[in-house]
């Protein structure tokens, strides 16, 4: 299997302005809020993905869980071209289908991107190996392929957080010579223990600017939310 991250998200799950609960208690006027497109997860099963690229039966590293590859996607903008910002975040919530199950029988085994740095520029190739962890394809051997993501780095400074835990979230941080603005792609290794029956899931997005006023932090409306929940 050959996944090529796209250039665009393609299925919106969500698009509109993120808010400041802060700032919209306050007597201070309401400052120009940035504007985020949500993409709709998309997921494949591991096994599938892992046995066609290496044609022959794939043994997961741990017994009895399944495993999903899903990506995530985002645009943030800034419409008039106004706002300092100086942060964001995309924080992954899972939790098992079964209210029985133990909270921790759904959980995000591996991320991508784990850590990249302004220096990392372009695209490049990463391959999911057979034990399911991301790592970068310089070379590759026969039965060794796994399954092939073409990357190619928008932002410029991504830190990976949470990997075996039901909470895991991206951190993206700005630079001087490169604007935080723009859409990225984020993948997981989701991890579904027997008993789960499935899992549910979440996105949460935040976004940190600065202004006259100080440095505000957004987030999603309660309206969003119910459109950016997902399930396997």
């Amino acid at each position: 299997m050959f996944l090529k991250t796209p250039a665009k998200i393609e299925s919106i799950a969500w698009e509109g302005e993120l808010m400041s609960p802060d700032v919209a208690m306050s007597a201070k006027p309401v400052p120009e809020r940035p504007v985020v497109t949500i993409g709709k997860p998309e997921f494949w099963l591991a096994a599938e993905a892992l046995e066609t690229e290496l044609g022959k039966k794939w043994t997961p590293p741990r017994g009895g869980a399944t495993f999903w590859l899903a990506r995530f996607a985002c645009t943030l903008r800034d419409p008039n071209g106004r706002l300092q910002i100086n942060a964001a975040s995309q924080t992954l919530y899972l939790r098992p289908r079964t209210a029985s199950a133990a909270k921790a029988a759904v959980y995000a085994y591996s991320l991508f991107p784990d850590r990249l740095t302004v220096e990392e520029k372009g695209t490049f190739n990463v391959k999911l190996n057979p034990e399911l962890t991301f790592a970068k394809a310089i070379s590759f051997k026969p039965g060794e392929l796994g399954a092939n993501i073409e990357y190619r780095q928008v932002f410029p400074v991504i830190q990976s957080y949470g990997a075996g835990e039901p909470l895991a979230s991206w951190e993206f941080k700005a630079h001087p010579a490169h604007p935080i603005e723009g859409t990225q792609f984020v993948y997981a290794v989701i991890a579904v223990m027997p008993g789960a029956d499935g899992g549910r899931g979440s996105i949460e997005l935040t976004v940190t600017s600065q202004n006259q006023y100080g440095r505000i932090k957004y987030g999603l409306p309660q309206k969003a939310k119910t459109n950016v929940g997902f399930t396997i």
